[in-house]
């Protein structure tokens, strides 16, 4: 697939006094690139350790991949609905399987679970229910160093996807088939992080779009500590991930705001602003340097270039 260049408009309208720092966080020398344009709605963007990116189509049933070199194609379908995409601590690809309202015409697709791709032919189920029942819509994940996962599982109220757990959870997978909800309280959580330092556990709730930041303890077990921010009423973080000086940058916003918003978790304060012509669902970092952001909007995959090297987690 040819690379296209896309020139961003400049004349979106600036969030906040702190988007005068942009020039901080991202390389404005760099022309952002289209490195990837067959999808109906991209997702879940996630690097391995050869740099190849994957990401996800829910709508297309699909998994695509891009090389190093900028070759596009295909990598998994169908693909049971795949939202969001991590890596483990041994390189194996973990997926989201989702219930979506973009898949209703075949709801038996959207396969509602967690999956370990283990090669071409076997997978691993992690989990596929709590509690004896499906979980609702499994959004988005994170790995710790001890290979436990985390993930999102929201109802957003629509009829076409089956409320089959009575709360919109985080749950914490410790092996395959040992799941514990471990947050209970939030509307639709979404987007999820851990941070490096894996004491913090960042998740987005984009029932009242406000971004929280948990205490992770060695067991696993959360405790929140507090608001980092609030979006509202705008559209708060979908997906998100974080540079080396712990800044988080998270895809948000919709319509003229939509875009990259640089979050400061220890001062709760937004620090810079990139606009997007199209909605920006979620990024993630990679290349050569860990410099290379990579966002999914719309159905396209852009790729950036930021100050910051951003955080890689890869065996």
């Amino acid at each position: 697939m040819r690379i296209k260049a896309f020139a961003f408009v400049v004349g979106f309208i600036l969030i906040s006094c702190h988007t005068q720092k942009k020039q901080d966080f991202f390389d404005l020398t760099f022309q952002p690139k289209i490195i990837a344009d067959n999808s109906t709605l991209a997702e879940g963007p996630a690097v391995d350790s050869q740099g190849n990116l994957y990401y996800s189509d829910q709508p297309g049933d699909k998994i695509s991949k891009v090389t190093p070199s900028g070759e596009v194609s295909v990598y998994i379908h169908p693909a049971g609905v795949t939202n969001g995409i991590a890596f483990d601590n041994n390189g194996k690809m973990i997926l989201c399987q989702s219930g979506s309202d973009n898949y209703p015409q075949n709801p038996d697709a959207a396969l509602r679970r967690i999956v370990r791709i283990e090669n071409s032919d076997s997978i691993t189920v992690l989990a596929d229910t709590y509690k004896n029942n499906r979980f609702i819509a499994p959004n988005d994940l994170c790995v710790d160093k001890k290979n436990r996962i985390y993930f999102t599982d929201p109802w957003y109220g629509n009829e076409s996807v089956e409320k089959s757990q009575p709360v919109s959870g985080v749950y914490r997978i410790d092996s395959p088939g040992n799941v514990v909800l471990i947050i209970s309280d939030l509307q639709r959580p979404n987007g999820i992080l851990i941070s490096p330092d894996q004491k913090k556990l960042f998740v987005s709730d984009r029932g009242t779009q406000l971004l929280h930041q948990y205490a992770l303890a060695e067991d696993g077990s959360v405790q929140h500590e507090k608001v980092v921010y609030d979006f509202s009423p705008d559209r708060g973080i979908d997906g998100m991930c974080m540079d080396i000086k712990g800044n988080i940058y998270g895809a948000a916003g919709k319509e003229k705001t939509t875009g990259i918003y640089v979050i400061n978790p220890k001062t709760n304060s937004q620090v810079a602003y990139y606009p997007f012509p199209e909605t920006a669902f979620n990024l993630a970092f990679g290349g050569k340097d860990s410099k290379s952001l990579f966002v999914a909007s719309g159905g396209k995959i852009y790729q950036l270039r930021t100050i910051n090297e951003g955080i890689v987690l890869l065996p």
